[in-house]
């Protein structure tokens, strides 16, 4: 017959159990919610230098004007370095479609900037079918097209 002491002993076994397996997974959900927020901050990181850049871009009248005022406002949006690294402007993608001066009836000259960033994950995990690369980081790239505000009209 087990007296009242040895009760009490048998008893906490179960509590250190508990205990354990508890701060296991909040472990994991710590560092599953680390990953998240690195993913979120290059998002948001991605996401305004790009925006900045077709607004800066769509300002210009020319080609090589637009891209270059396009790398000038991604060049204000810098980040750790480590995590999250410096938004680029995809130069192969940047359009500047001005029609030479002459556009069509119903169309807007317009300025289209794409911007990609890399995050390195913490801990890589795979997020909604997203593919981390071979060093543990995601890339991200964003698109975003203005209208051109200034045109060089050909006469």
């Amino acid at each position: 017959m087990l007296t009242r002491i040895n009760r009490k002993r048998y008893g906490q076994g179960h509590t250190i159990l508990e205990v354990s397996m508890l701060s296991i997974l909040f472990v994991v959900i710590s560092i599953f919610c680390l990953d998240v927020g690195f993913i979120l901050m290059a998002s948001q990181v991605n996401e305004r230098a790009c925006r900045d850049a077709a607004r800066a871009a769509a300002q210009a009248d020319n080609y090589l004007s637009a891209l270059q005022l396009a790398q000038a406002a991604v060049a204000g949006h810098q980040s750790d370095g480590y995590f999250v690294s410096t938004p680029t402007v995809e130069a192969g993608q940047f359009v500047y479609q001005d029609f030479g001066g002459n556009a069509p009836p119903n169309v807007s000259p317009f300025v289209s900037v794409t911007t990609s960033t890399n995050v390195r994950i913490p801990a890589p995990v795979f997020f909604f079918g997203e593919s981390v690369l071979d060093n543990g980081s995601m890339r991200f790239t964003k698109t975003y097209t203005f209208p051109i505000v200034k045109m060089q009209l050909y006469l």
